[in-house]
């Protein structure tokens, strides 16, 4: 049989907890900038690599389907990937750390991480919005112009409706993963404001 312990002790054993993490203080700050700007340099890496394959993709489209409306909505693909990618690298490239620590090395931080921020909250106009004009004109063109001849007509249109779903899906979790992520960078930027008021 077990007995509870006293409410001294669970108040003792919540304040000794491990946290997920360590507590920002200026001797880590560095070390969590440069943790971040690594991520920031990783992130966009994979983003370039996979708007390369894209560009590619759509490339390839252009050339096999037939139909001015899916020929124009890869082409209108294509122009997004491109304005994402300069989008990218315009607002948000990795920087390089300060060497020091102290005040001026959190104002650094705190601006990096507050631009991060203001990137994934307004993902729906430059990251998702751009999109949109080539996918849906490739979706009329596969309704419109361009039938799968292993299927009936009908059960294409099926098809369609189906991805066009599937695809409207994407956009809302893109959407949602970033606004997910602001959020979690607006606390990290709480907690560099309250290293600031100490």
């Amino acid at each position: 049989m077990t007995t509870e312990p006293p409410v001294d002790d669970i108040k003792t054993l919540w304040r000794n907890q491990k946290t997920e993490g360590t507590a920002v203080t200026l001797e880590n700050v560095h070390e969590r900038a440069a943790k971040f700007q690594k991520r920031v340099g990783n992130r966009n890496l994979r983003e370039y690599i996979i708007m390369s394959f894209l560009v590619l993709v759509f490339g390839w489209y252009m050339w096999i389907f037939p139909g001015w409306m899916m020929k124009t909505g890869s082409a209108l693909s294509i122009a997004a990937v491109l304005f994402v990618a300069w989008q990218l690298y315009r607002r948000h490239p990795a920087q390089s750390v300060p060497d020091g620590s102290g005040m001026g090395l959190v104002e650094f931080h705190r601006r990096q991480l507050v631009r991060q921020r203001d990137l994934l909250k307004s993902a729906l106009i430059w990251y998702i919005a751009p999109f949109i004009p080539g996918v849906v004109l490739i979706t009329l063109g596969r309704w419109f112009q361009f039938h799968a001849p292993w299927r009936s007509l009908a059960w294409d249109h099926k098809v369609i409706i189906l991805i066009a779903v599937i695809m409207a899906l994407g956009f809302g979790i893109i959407w949602l993963v970033n606004v997910l992520a602001a959020t979690k960078l607006q606390r990290k930027i709480d907690e560099l404001d309250k290293l600031r008021e100490d």
